[in-house]
């Protein structure tokens, strides 16, 4: 009788800890479903910006151009486009997710697309790869100051593969082309 009793107070043991870790299971590894509702007309929240980032690509430019696809939850997704395509379509001279009216960002933001090849000025102290001494704005050799990134977070930029898109990617180009905003940012 003992022999029953304990065979099944053990088998209960085992019934408990085998629902607890079920129980564990499901929940540790289990998604949220949010229910669809039947006839959403909510109109999905997806913007796309023209942008780049101060990482190299493999084809030898010193920055990344590309169009950030901002999701509604959140999420990003990055495509990159050479530079040329980048200034064709900011003009609105090429059609873009990113300037579906065709309005020139240049006239905008009263830049010329030439400012866009000063961007690498901004993470380099000195042009990687060049024949001539070509001298950048950055405070270490191949990275910006600890004072220069703070500056960069401003635009989005808080580290080296971040993005800098939208408006603010406008507004630091604007700043590339004001000599006493880059005298300032060579002192950081």
């Amino acid at each position: 009788m003992l022999r029953k009793l304990l065979k099944s107070l053990n088998m209960k043991k085992i019934f408990f800890i085998y629902l607890f870790v079920n129980a564990f299971m499901l929940t540790t590894f289990s998604q949220i479903l949010v229910p669809k509702v039947k006839d959403d007309t909510t109109k999905q929240r997806v913007h796309n910006f023209f942008g780049f980032s101060l990482v190299p690509t493999l084809n030898g430019s010193l920055i990344t151009f590309v169009i950030v696809r901002e999701l509604r939850d959140g999420s990003k997704k990055i495509t990159s486009i050479s530079k040329d395509t980048f200034i064709l379509q900011s003009m609105g001279m090429q059609v873009s997710k990113a300037n579906p009216k065709k309005e020139s960002f240049f006239k905008k933001y009263n830049i010329t697309p030439a400012t866009l090849g000063e961007i690498w000025k901004l993470r380099y102290s000195e042009q990687p790869y060049s024949q001539r001494k070509i001298l950048g704005w950055a405070n270490k050799e191949s990275i910006p100051s600890n004072g220069q990134m703070l500056e960069l977070n401003k635009f989005g930029i808080y580290n080296m593969f971040s993005y800098c898109y939208g408006e603010n990617a406008f507004k630091l180009l604007q700043l590339i082309e004001d000599p006493s905003w880059v005298a300032r940012y060579k002192g950081l």
